[in-house]
C-alpha cells in the first residue's frame, strides 16, 4: 500500500511526547476498475487524535504515486500510527486502503530504529 520511513527527533521517558518525522514515499494502487489515473493523498494519524493527523499533498498517477513528503507528528513510544490512502473525487473521497503501525513494537523488533536513525517501514502486501 505505502512505504514510509521514520526517525525520532529526540528521546525522553516512554510517556513523553517526541517529534516523529514520517516520510511518505509512495503508493502502488491495485488495479482500479473505474479510472486509469487516480488523484490521491495519504493521511497519517497519531493515536487517532485530530491534532496529530497530517495529510500529504494530492498526487495523480496510475501505476505508482510518489510523494517523498515528510510529515511531523508528536508521539510517545507507545503511540500507534494509522495510515490511510484516499482517492479524491469531485463529490466525495474514497478510502483505498489502511495500515496501522505500533511504534512500541517497531522499536522492539528493529534495533536499527533508534534515536535519529531512519527506519524504513514498508506497508502493504
Amino acid at each position: 500500500m505505502a512505504s514510509a520511513s521514520s526517525s525520532r527527533a529526540r528521546a525522553g521517558p516512554p510517556c513523553e511526547k517526541s517529534q516523529l518525522s514520517v516520510k511518505v514515499v509512495s503508493v502502488k494502487p491495485k488495479a482500479h476498475s473505474r479510472q486509469s489515473r487516480m488523484n490521491c493523498y495519504v493521511e497519517v494519524a497519531g493515536d487517532g487524535l485530530p491534532s496529530e493527523t497530517k495529510k500529504t499533498g494530492k498526487q495523480m498517477g496510475s501505476s505508482e504515486l510518489l510523494w517523498n513528503e515528510i510529515l511531523i507528528l508528536n508521539v510517545t513510544a507507545q503511540s500507534h500510527l494509522d495510515l490511510k490512502v484516499w482517492s479524491c473525487h469531485t463529490l466525495r473521497n474514497e478510502l483505498l486502503g489502511t495500515a496501522s503501525v505500533s511504534l512500541w513494537n517497531l522499536l522492539k523488533m528493529s534495533p536499527q530504529c533508534s534515536l535519529g536513525k531512519a527506519c524504513p517501514v514498508p506497508l502493504g502486501p
